[in-house]
């Protein structure tokens, strides 16, 4: 399969989800905008807010597939269930950094 075949079906994959990734990026773009003027060290619950995002990103997460947790079974599931879980932590970090620091 050549490149372009790939980026075609990644494309058609991600067209129905577009305008939730735009408003998550509006929803980071807005939130490190507003926050930008907050200085200081950031409060020591951020990394566990963040975390817990991931937790439960990655329980949800079969759910929303019309799948159970249960078949989550061989280890491209799995390593497919802890990216999600990952890149949720990373994202609610970058959101909510600029909001938890401390005066």
């Amino acid at each position: 399969m050549s490149l372009d075949g790939i980026l075609m079906i990644l494309w058609y994959a991600a067209k129905p989800w577009l305008w939730f990734i735009a408003l998550l990026v509006l929803a980071l773009v807005a939130s490190l905008w507003l926050g930008r003027h907050k200085q200081g060290k950031p409060h020591g619950l951020l990394w566990p807010t963040a975390i817990a995002a991931g937790l439960v990103a990655m329980l949800v997460a079969p759910m929303l597939t019309q799948s159970q947790l249960g078949y989550v079974t061989t280890w491209p599931d799995r390593l497919v269930l802890l990216t999600i879980g990952i890149g949720t932590m990373l994202y609610g970090w970058l959101l909510l950094k600029s909001w938890f620091r401390q005066a």
